[in-house]
């Protein structure tokens, strides 16, 4: 009887024994004239964010233990003018398999992204937005007779 116990419950003790999934570190950094002030990394699908991993000056990098498998990366940088009466606030955004080690650069779309080569790193892009097209200058006025 306590043998049968304990075969029904081993595969319980195999599962605790392992621990679950691995922490990888994951190295962000920001690559963008701009801070990051907010960073999440949470299970992809997931509707709840966590807790921010920290902010981000420009060039500056930040390291994090993050469980394995399937994540969502969120990055919300700081509200930047886009025109005399405009500003915003930029978002990137990407679901990434991490299965290793790995750095994530945040980078704008009219900057170079990660060598493919460089199979530990990871993109993640801010959309930026064309300048707007100059206003036509207007016809000029004839001269008054």
């Amino acid at each position: 009887m306590l043998r049968a116990a304990m075969l029904r419950t081993s595969p319980i003790l195999f599962a605790v024994a392992c621990g679950g999934p691995a922490l990888h570190n994951v190295q962000l950094v920001n690559q963008t004239p701009r801070t990051i002030t907010e960073v999440y990394l949470y299970p992809a699908g997931s509707a709840n964010h966590g807790a921010s991993r920290g902010s981000l000056a420009p060039n500056a990098t930040l390291a994090v233990k993050v469980r394995a498998g399937n994540l969502e990366v969120l990055a919300i940088s700081e509200k930047v003018r886009v025109n005399e009466t405009e500003s915003e606030t930029k978002q990137a955004s990407s679901t990434i398999q991490l299965v290793r080690p790995v750095q994530l650069i945040f980078h704008d779309s009219d900057q170079p992204a990660p060598p493919f080569e460089n199979k530990g790193a990871i993109g993640v892009t801010f959309r930026n937005s064309k300048p707007p097209e100059p206003a036509p200058e207007p016809p000029p006025t004839p001269p008054a007779e």
